[in-house]
């Protein structure tokens, strides 16, 4: 039998903490170990009770939801936590830093119960999960000013690894372009997009777009 997932939660509002477990009651596969309603309390809570994951929020009353996640990924006793920031700010430098920090995760207030719990899992499963606005929103700025094409390169050794034609593909694909525009674009063969992809995905140890993408922002090539 699969284990509960061990979550804690982090708002400085009240009515938010007993939304999100309203929300959650009854899902067999979550266990709620804790809530906080500042930073401070939130590490204390986190060595405390060691949830497997931790909705945190940005605006806190001592110090961010940000800085919360970066301390916990400081401490050794606590950096096993996969982080999700839980806020009404869809914004995309606030997602990037919160992202860089290690963060794993980055939604909206406003999203259903069925967001909210795909991301609870996935946090658990380490894969990560972005607001489809904040991607959309980095995709719109790649295709402005042409950020990644600009900045590739500044990334970590697995980026460097890449070929020049999956460096690219991998241009288009953080544009939004699809795998028949890359192709067009590229002069080859949807088959030769593919396969790039799944060298790009296995380089990069992703397993989609979006992932790739939240890699482009960790890594700082954007």
């Amino acid at each position: 039998m699969k284990d509960k997932i061990r979550l804690a939660i982090v708002d400085d509002h009240e009515i938010v903490r007993l939304g999100i477990n309203r929300v959650l009651e009854g899902e067999e596969g979550i266990s709620m170990v804790g809530e906080a309603e500042n930073g401070e309390e939130a590490l204390l809570l986190a060595r405390r009770e060691n949830p497997q994951v931790i909705l945190v929020d940005v605006k806190l009353p001592d110090i961010s939801g940000i800085e919360v996640v970066q301390k916990l990924k400081e401490d050794p006793a606590t950096a096993g936590i996969q982080a999700i920031i839980l806020t009404v700010y869809d914004d995309l430098e606030i997602a990037a830093e919160a992202l860089r920090v290690g963060a794993i995760g980055y939604i909206l207030k406003d999203c259903g119960k069925e967001q909210l719990l795909r991301a609870i899992n996935s946090a658990a499963e380490g894969v990560p999960l972005v607001a489809s606005s904040i991607t959309q929103k980095l995709v719109s700025v790649l295709r402005t000013q042409g950020g990644l094409s600009s900045a590739f390169g500044k990334g970590e050794d697995s980026l460097l690894s890449l070929t020049e034609r999956e460096s690219d593909v991998l241009r288009l694909v953080a544009k939004g372009y699809s795998n028949k525009s890359v192709a067009r674009e590229l002069g080859i063969t949807l088959s030769t997009v593919k396969t790039h992809l799944r060298n790009i995905f296995r380089k990069l140890d992703v397993e989609d777009r979006a992932q790739v993408i939240i890699k482009a922002i960790k890594e700082g090539i954007i």
